[in-house]
């Protein structure tokens, strides 16, 4: 079965951007996104901006974690 996971490869390292696979060995296949990382970075940031309502109070770093697992993200 394949799982996607999200990472930036630097200097032959894969830094985890987000929930990262809790397999100590696998055989993996990469894929490279060619574009420039910060103005990529900065585009996800302005299509992020507006698609969800503003929270009545503060949430945490769980509550949103949780909220993401619950989504299957």
């Amino acid at each position: 079965m394949l799982k996607s996971y999200e990472a930036i490869y630097e200097n032959g390292w894969l830094n985890w951007l987000g929930t990262k696979s809790l397999l100590t060995k696998a055989k993996v296949i990469v894929v490279v996104e060619e574009n420039d990382l910060e103005s990529n970075t900065d585009q996800s940031t302005k299509q992020l901006k507006g698609m969800a309502p503003k929270p009545n109070r503060a949430i945490s770093l769980e509550e949103m974690e949780t909220a993401i697992q619950l989504e299957g993200a």
